[in-house]
């Protein structure tokens, strides 16, 4: 694919992104599914075009998202976790293909994901001290790490799968 291909498709993916986010901006409810969704597009700029220009799509939807939004909440989202998960799922599972690191490479993603959230979580720690509604006592972060951490396996196979079908389905007719 030429050049101004990638530019044009990575322009208008960036654009996708920030529709979502700006969707999930409106309406509070439903700002991580549409974060996650945004999040869904970079994937096909990482088949279609490599992960540099993937990479280069984040970028622009996450700061598009940051200074165009009224609610950065989705932004966020997508700035600090879904808007690159999609290349460095590639780059793990490129390294899973070649090595047979299956166990190693979940570890990496689990890691990689806690590490994003413990980011976040330090950023915007004020934020988190919210009470929940209702009381997990002194085990309370740790089931709220593990349910996080099993709410990101759920959400990466989804991710593999929705990968299959767009390769399936999807990619034979672009060409």
């Amino acid at each position: 694919m030429k050049s101004t291909k990638k530019l044009s498709l990575s322009a208008l993916v960036a654009a996708l992104c920030v529709g979502c986010l700006a969707l999930g901006s409106l309406l509070s409810s439903v700002s991580l599914s549409m974060a996650a969704l945004a999040g869904l597009f970079p994937a096909a700029i990482v088949i279609l075009c490599g992960s540099g220009w993937a990479l280069g799509t984040y970028a622009a939807a996450a700061i598009l998202g940051l200074l165009l939004l009224p609610v950065k909440t989705p932004a966020v989202w997508f700035a600090c976790f879904f808007g690159h998960y999609p290349v460095w799922k590639a780059l793990i599972e490129a390294w899973q293909t070649r090595n047979g690191q299956t166990a190693l490479g979940w570890l990496l993603k689990l890691l990689g994901f806690a590490l994003c959230a413990g980011l976040l979580y330090l950023a915007f720690r004020s934020f988190f001290t919210l009470a929940l509604p209702f009381d997990l006592g002194s085990a309370g972060p740790i089931l709220l790490a593990l349910g996080l951490l099993a709410a990101f396996a759920v959400y990466d196979v989804a991710f593999s799968i929705l990968i299959g079908w767009f390769r399936i389905n999807v990619m034979p007719k672009m060409k």
